[in-house]
């Protein structure tokens, strides 16, 4: 029987903060999940000329603070600011950085797909012992991108002075949570568990993973740099509390932000980009799976049990309680950018995509425009097969046909983890492709629910903070009941789906073909 909600009123405003590496939003939503406002603004990265990627932290906490402002004026505009109770959090798995006392940057926040930290990688997994050791020491993987490597990477790299000013060692989410509360000292268990040093079985930190670091100061240093692991019911803080005392220490003429009032929106323990993306897409139980369709392609899934050592998928630990498998290819819409170059027009291109059929005219092309370690592609192959089309709608077929091959090659491994796939929800921008989502139910030979929102990791942000506050008040209020609402409870609340999109009979065979195409050609990519 599903929970009913008991504290949290009908006309209760929720907001989803998405921070990802390609710009930033802030969703309200309404019980329903309807949008009632937004705020988005670009997001813009360093890129070093060896393959780093890295986030300024001075522009993260800018980017929280105008998306808070913006939505408090939108919602004083409505008359719901008074509703608003809650906000959640879904920002990049992996990424992280360093920040002082105040706040103030360190070391800039290396991105999950920078491209320098497999040889640190590799340096601290020997330190370690090598995989089956980093799986008996914390029940998961360490993989490249976990920000374990970046600790190994700064060993190297990053200045003691800069070691010993730092205050915390924090991700992404944890960072953007901190510069909306002024609290930086906390984090979810959703994000410590894609750093490489938390324990899945105890979700506490494991002090042997610092032995990737040669030099025992520097481990010694980084231990007492880590935020505390919190619960996912337990608030970080309040979003008007800074800006409350922001204000007071401003002349009256220049005071502005209107967020001064007694209770603010509580922000709650936040999620990475994946857990959010897996709520957004209503895949919250054992076996249902999530596929998110953006910049990067992602196919994740709830798993009751954490799968063994030797499958090849990040694995990661939900702020409620079972794990989440995740294959992130870097390589999502990215490509396409490049292939159909600035602006097309995309219902030109779908169009002409949908009239050249299944098979692209015998196009294919290789869409990797950066490394995909998970496949052994470690280097840039951005290359078609064979001879290389000049019509946009044929290029645009075939670049959809790729990404629905990567998605299924995602799937079986997501099989061979012992996910028995009983449903797969489709999201993301690429996603708005009713193209798109034929060709790839037809590459599955699966039904894919297709989701009224494409907001899914900013509409699962606010889901589980429709969830944490429901219980966060009931304990406040002293209600006992049998059982605490659910993150599977708050989906059913909030997470709308539309009709599901049907394979498409006569384009499997041709598909299936493809698919088999396409695995050989990635093989003697890898071989190489």
């Amino acid at each position: 029987m599903p929970n009913s909600l008991l504290c949290v009123p009908e006309n209760a405003v929720l907001t989803g903060w998405d921070f990802s590496t390609g710009a930033v939003k802030c969703l309200a939503f309404d019980l329903n999940g309807n949008v009632l406002a937004e705020s988005r603004f670009p997001t813009e990265l360093s890129l070093g000329e060896d393959g780093a990627i890295e986030l300024n932290l001075l522009q993260l906490e800018g980017q929280a603070r105008q998306t808070l402002r913006a939505m408090t004026a939108k919602l004083r505009e409505m008359g719901r600011f008074d509703d608003w109770i809650a906000g959640g959090i879904s920002a990049t798995h992996h990424t992280a950085g360093r920040i002082d006392a105040l706040g103030g940057q360190i070391r800039r926040a290396i991105c999950w797909n920078d491209q320098t930290l497999a040889e640190f990688h590799a340096l601290g997994m020997e330190r370690l012992g090598g995989a089956e050791k980093v799986q008996e020491l914390i029940g998961g993987p360490w993989a490249i991108r976990y920000s374990l490597s970046h600790l190994v990477k700064d060993e190297i790299r990053l200045e003691r002075s800069k070691w010993l000013a730092t205050h915390r060692i924090q991700t992404h989410g944890g960072l953007a949570a901190g510069y909306l509360t002024g609290n930086f000292d906390v984090l979810s268990v959703s994000a410590a568990a894609s750093t490489g040093m938390m324990d899945f079985r105890t979700r506490q930190w494991r002090r042997e993973m610092l032995n990737a670091l040669q030099d025992e100061e520097l481990r010694r240093m980084a231990w007492s740099q880590l935020p505390e692991i919190i619960d996912a019911d337990t608030p970080i803080g309040n979003a008007a509390g800074l800006f409350a005392y922001e204000e007071a220490q401003l002349p009256p003429n220049l005071r502005g932000f209107g967020l001064a009032r007694a209770q603010g929106p509580l922000i709650f323990p936040t999620s990475d980009d994946q857990q959010a993306g897996l709520v957004g897409g209503g895949a919250v139980n054992d076996g249902e799976i999530a596929v998110i369709l953006g910049n990067s392609a992602v196919v994740n899934s709830s798993c009751a049990v954490i799968p063994s050592s030797d499958v090849n998928l990040d694995v990661m630990a939900l702020n409620w309680g079972p794990y989440l498998l995740m294959r992130c290819y870097g390589n999502g819409a990215y490509f396409m950018d490049r292939v159909l170059g600035a602006d097309p027009d995309f219902a030109a291109l779908e169009k002409a995509a949908e009239a050249c059929g299944p098979g692209a005219n015998g196009a294919r092309i290789l869409p990797f425009l950066i490394s995909e370690p998970s496949l052994g592609i470690h280097s840039p192959h951005l290359e078609w097969i064979g001879e290389e089309p000049a019509e946009q709608g044929v290029r645009f077929r075939a670049c959809l046909e790729a990404l629905a091959y990567l998605i299924a090659l995602g799937v079986e491994e997501h099989r061979k983890a012992g996910c028995a796939v009983r449903s797969i929800s489709v999201s993301g921008g690429v996603a708005k492709s009713d193209l798109m989502c034929r060709i790839l139910a037809s590459v599955l030979n699966f039904p894919l629910r297709r989701l009224e929102s494409q907001e899914g990791p900013a509409l699962g942000a606010a889901v589980t903070a429709l969830s944490a506050v429901e219980n966060h008040l009931r304990q406040e209020k002293g209600i006992e009941t049998e059982e605490k609402f659910t993150v599977h409870d708050a989906v059913r609340q909030m997470v709308r789906f539309r009709e599901d999109v049907q394979p498409v009979g006569e384009w499997v065979e041709a598909y299936r073909q493809g698919l088999e195409q396409f695995r050989e050609s990635v093989r003697a990519v890898s071989a190489n």
